[in-house]
């Protein structure tokens, strides 16, 4: 907990942020006082003016300059941001498409202003391509930040005050002490039942920093929300439920170019069960499935109506896909520098030791995940859901698929050292959405059509339309949805949001295929300029480049540009057509307008003049 300025900051978290639920669709009391209480973050973003985009290589170039780029993009801010109080934060790299990142995070008084970055992006001959800014005071529009003097509510006062208005499941309040640990004014709350580890608190489905008015001690300012040879019998890769295929032995499904050490080990340490070094399994209810021989092979019918009966087929098929995942994201840039999920980096960048974990059959029948900042792990968790079938999500790769992706979403954007970048109500529908559409890319068949519609979670609710009100689609009239509609759905809240980006995304997906073909979805392959073949692996090639690359608490015209840069950095700008087509037929194109105040956007249907 640390008094600054008119704030005081409580750290509070939990093993897991929330992400989609099972059954009704309605907000719980917590999710609707977190959603009021998130943080309007403005944020800024701006392409270099003498940026020019060299022509793709059949090779990338991988700089390792890194005090070059770093004293470039520490120019761009003091250009930018002339009187900005600021620390260099420990995690640039040079992406997989050749451009450097840089994040600066903003202080006061030496202390960090959460979601208050400056990022810059730097092409391979030292231009800028572009800058974002969170920063306080940076325009007009994000108001600045400033050290309050006089009396100020007490640390522990600062504690039971988000305990009350957060209606958190934290007992022992009255009888708690506050001890301070650091001459920041940072302190640990003793007493309170509830806690982890001092100073994270368990608090189910959320990991909260919760700003305190200093002065009163009883209002919320804000809150930032983070949450060797092998078999495995498992529904293959790009089947997504158990309507979708049949179970199959899969054997040395690993890729070891992206993972050296297979799947069963760190590189230190061989293991005969759901271990290795890119993730391992927890089961609350018994051991780890072991096999000597690495034979993962379980009873498993989804008829059964008893869990306990199949936990170990529903580890085995978890720990396949996960695995899977992390080397197709790997192939396309998710790697160690990015801050990808690994006990063992293998001396090539990044922060080691953040295998994910991935719990089975969760307590709670829910699904949702808790991404912290690089080095440490992920915390992923599948539940049986109950419904009309009482299913195990685990089954269900949309479900799995939604929440690993909202992983590497926090991971890209702001870079690895920051986890909560997308936590304003813009953030949350572009988080969402990304964590929508990357399953719908995968899950993508031969044969499908621009009229073949998808949604997240069918199988494991056991409804059609699954836990969306709408379908990701490219029918303006199945989903209705353009981006003036996000002014009603970022007052009413919800993963609702999600269903806006997308089906926007799945139009451009659509009008790239019409270019490349689907592609294939088993494994990932590249043209002699190292652009990914087939418009599936380049499209989800592209949204990891732009991610790394948004600024924090970027709002969707701005994901909307990074897109396209990406596409310029990568292909030259071969894709720019496809993209804006798709953007602009929901209301994202040249026009649009992102307005003040939650009723501020406004539609606009143009393309540019080259489309």
């Amino acid at each position: 907990m640390v008094l600054f300025g008119v704030l005081m900051l409580l750290g509070l978290a939990s093993r897991a942020a929330g992400h989609p639920a099972h059954g009704l669709r309605q907000l719980s009391k917590r999710t609707q006082l977190l959603n009021s209480y998130r943080f309007n973050t403005v944020s800024s973003y701006t392409a270099g003016n003498d940026a020019t985009f060299p022509e793709p290589k059949t090779a990338t170039e991988r700089r390792d300059k890194r005090a070059d780029y770093i004293g470039i993009a520490t120019l761009k801010l003091r250009e930018t941001v002339t009187q900005a109080e600021f620390r260099l934060v420990d995690d640039s790299y040079v992406g997989s498409n050749g451009v450097a990142h840089v994040h600066f995070q903003q202080t006061v008084d030496g202390i960090d202003v959460d979601n208050a970055q400056f990022n810059v992006n730097i092409l391979g001959d030292g231009t800028v391509l572009s800058f974002g800014s969170s920063f306080s005071g940076h325009t007009p529009e994000i108001p600045s930040i400033s050290k309050r003097t006089g009396p100020s509510t007490t640390p522990l006062g600062a504690f039971q005050t988000a305990v009350q208005l957060l209606d958190l499941p934290i007992t022992g309040v009255a009888a708690s002490t506050a001890e301070s640990i650091d001459d920041d004014g940072t302190y640990v709350i003793r007493g309170a039942r509830g806690a982890v580890t001092d100073p994270l608190t368990d608090i189910g489905t959320n990991w909260l920093h919760t700003y305190i008015d200093a002065t009163t001690g009883k209002d919320i300012s804000g809150v930032v929300d983070y949450t060797n040879t092998a078999t495995y019998e498992v529904y293959p890769w790009g089947s997504m439920n158990p309507d979708e295929s049949a179970r199959q032995s899969v054997a040395n499904p690993e890729d070891k170019a992206n993972s050296p050490f297979g799947w069963h080990s760190d590189g230190t340490q061989e293991y005969t069960t759901l271990h290795g070094n890119n993730a391992f399994v927890t089961i609350s209810s018994g051991n780890n499935p072991s096999s000597p021989d690495l034979l993962f092979s379980y009873p498993y019918s989804p008829a059964a109506t008893d869990p306990a009966l199949y936990v170990e087929a529903s580890a085995t098929q978890g720990f396949y896909i996960v695995n899977k995942f992390h080397d197709i994201l790997y192939k396309l840039g998710f790697d160690e520098d990015a801050g990808n999920f690994q006990t063992n980096n293998n001396g090539k960048g990044g922060a080691s030791g953040d295998p994910l974990e991935l719990i089975v059959q969760a307590s709670g029948g829910s699904a949702q995940i808790y991404v912290p900042a690089d080095g440490r792990s992920p915390r992923l968790s599948m539940g049986v859901w109950s419904g009309t079938a009482r299913r195990d999500s685990m089954f269900d790769a949309t479900v799995l698929l939604h929440e690993y992706m909202h992983g590497v979403t926090g991971r890209l954007v702001g870079g690895p050292a920051t986890s909560g970048c997308l936590s304003d109500m813009n953030g949350l529908s572009i988080n969402e959405g990304y964590s929508d559409f990357v399953p719908t890319l995968l899950r993508v068949k031969e044969g499908d059509t621009r009229s073949t519609d998808y949604t997240i979670a069918d199988w494991a609710t056991g409804q059609p339309i699954g836990l969306r009100s709408h379908y990701v689609s490219t029918s303006l009239e199945t989903t209705p949805l353009t981006y003036s509609s996000l002014n009603d759905l970022v007052s009413t809240g919800g993963f609702d949001l999600a269903t806006v980006w997308a089906s926007v995304l799945y139009d451009v997906f659509w009008n790239m295929v019409d270019t490349y073909g689907i592609g294939d979805v088993s494994a990932v392959s590249f043209d002699a300029n190292g652009v990914p073949q087939g418009a599936r692996y380049l499209l989800l090639k592209l949204i990891l480049d732009s991610e790394a690359s948004m600024p924090c608490s970027a709002h969707h015209l701005q994901a909307r540009d990074a897109l396209l840069e990406a596409d310029q950095v990568l292909t030259g700008g071969a894709n720019k057509c496809s993209i804006w087509k798709g953007f602009a037929r929901r209301g994202f194109g040249q026009d649009a307008v992102y307005g003040s105040g939650t009723r501020g956007r406004v539609d606009g249907f143009a393309v540019p003049s080259d489309c």
